[in-house]
Order: C-alpha cells, then sequence, then structure tokens
C-alpha cells in the first residue's frame, strides 16, 4: 500500500498499528527533514547527537507502534518527543562532563594538561570568552554567571533575583545565542 503526501495522521497511525512499513517509510521521509533541524537548533554540537535523537525517536516509533497513542497531531507528538530525548542527551552529556572533571585531581587546573602551544590557545579563548561575558547586558551576564559560574539552578536564580523561571530562561538562552555568534564571528569554534 503506498501513502499520498495528503494522507492523514490518523491513516498513518492506523497503518503503522498494523506494522506497514510503506507507512512507517512515508512518515519518515515527511517529518525526518524537519526534526533533525529541530534537533539540531536543540544540540548543536556534535550534529551526530541530533541524528541520533531523532533516529532513535523514529525506532521507538516503530518498536511501540501497536501501542502508540497520540492526542493531538502527529507532528506535534513527534516535535515533543524529539525534544524530550534531546533533552535527555543534554543532560547525559553534562553527566558525563561532570563525572571527567570529578577524575581530574583537585590541585591541578583545567589548563595544566596541555602543551605550551594548546596553552596559550586556551588562555587566548578564555579570556576572549570573559571578555564577551562582560558585554552581555547587565541581566543577562548576572543570570549567566549565576548560573554557569555560582551553579544555581533556573528555579534558585529567579527565586534570588525575583524573576519568574522563563524570564531566566529567556536570559540563559540570549546569553548563550550571543556568545556562540561571537565566537563564531571572531573565528574561534
Amino acid at each position: 500500500m503506498m501513502f499520498a503526501p495528503t494522507s492523514s495522521d490518523k491513516q498513518y497511525l492506523e497503518a503503522l498499528a498494523s506494522g506497514n512499513e510503506a507507512a512507517f517509510d512515508a512518515l519518515f521521509t515527511r517529518y525526518y527533514a524537519g526534526l533533525l533541524r529541530y534537533a539540531k537548533s536543540l544540540l548543536p554540537y556534535p550534529t551526530d547527537a541530533a541524528e541520533d535523537v531523532v533516529a532513535d525517536t523514529f525506532c521507538a516509533i516503530w518498536t511501540s507502534r501497536a501501542q502508540l497513542q497520540v492526542q493531538g497531531s502527529l507532528a506535534g507528538y513527534l516535535y515533543a518527543a524529539v525534544k524530550h530525548r534531546s533533552f535527555d542527551k543534554l543532560r547525559q552529556q553534562r553527566r558525563s562532563i561532570i563525572e571527567v572533571e570529578e577524575e581530574l585531581p583537585l590541585h591541578q587546573s583545567e589548563a595544566a594538561h596541555l602543551q605550551p602551544d594548546q596553552l596559550l590557545v586556551f588562555q587566548e579563548l578564555n579570556s576572549q570568552l570573559l571578555n564577551f561575558i562582560e558585554r552581555l547586558p547587565e541581566r543577562t551576564r548576572q543570570v549567566f554567571q549565576l548560573h554557569r559560574d555560582g551553579n544555581l539552578t533556573y528555579e534558585e536564580i529567579a527565586a534570588l533575583l525575583g524573576i519568574s523561571i522563563n524570564s531566566v530562561k529567556t536570559h540563559m538562552f540570549r546569553a548563550l545565542r550571543f556568545l556562540k555568534d561571537a565566537l563564531h564571528v571572531s573565528g574561534t569554534r
């Protein structure tokens, strides 16, 4: 059975539930590119992490096709699934970094293991990053530093500054976007 590009979500889900591979292929073709762009916006580095998240999402859909219950639009369901898997991937990456940092000797600085030329590049990049952080708007810089340097959660920052959690998220998003763009423009990335 072939699926037209105009097939409805309900038709896809009914065919998927019965194990129709053509429906899965059509679903994959229809949504993969958009889901990948979305995942890359959430997981810009490394790009293969975004591809893994989208592939895992489609694998999970195929595996649980008989029990799949979609309330609302199929597109909304897929994008929400990719978002949740992306956040799981970010948490996993963050835990990995923390574990590696905990394994380092406490008396050793971050740059102590670098060669002299690498140390110079590290110091220049660090200096440039600090300069970019200083150029952030005051409140955005404050939120960024409380989160990154103070290790405060968004909830703790919101309570401390008397702003909403959404405001904290917005400030963090703006700070990260600015720093990413500034590093990219400077050619340091």
